[in-house]
């Protein structure tokens, strides 16, 4: 199986981060790794889980400025649902970070 290495963040999407992240979780579940490979294998899952977060927060910090752009009158926190990146049901704002 070909490694993955989180260290080409130029190239790195939330996207391609989200789905490594979910197979690193695969194998990990799978019980088939050994102590040194889980360990490795969590390490760059942390990585993975890191970037995914701080990418989520930037795409909130986002809609926050668009709002304030298209004239909100006040600073409306955006609830984003954590495993699947979308946006939770309201009335302004609507769609998906994915």
């Amino acid at each position: 199986m070909e490694k993955k290495k989180v260290s080409k963040k130029a190239e790195l999407t939330f996207d391609k981060a989200l789905s490594m992240l979910e197979d690193i979780a695969r194998q990990l579940d799978s019980g088939e790794l050994g102590l040194e490979e889980s360990i490795e294998k969590y390490e760059e899952g942390m990585k993975l889980s890191k970037f995914c977060q701080e990418s989520l927060e930037k795409a909130e910090r986002k809609i926050v400025l668009l709002q304030k752009k298209n004239g909100a009158v006040s600073e409306k926190e955006v609830a984003v649902t954590e495993d699947t990146g979308e946006i939770e049901d309201d009335d302004e704002v609507q769609g998906s970070l994915l």
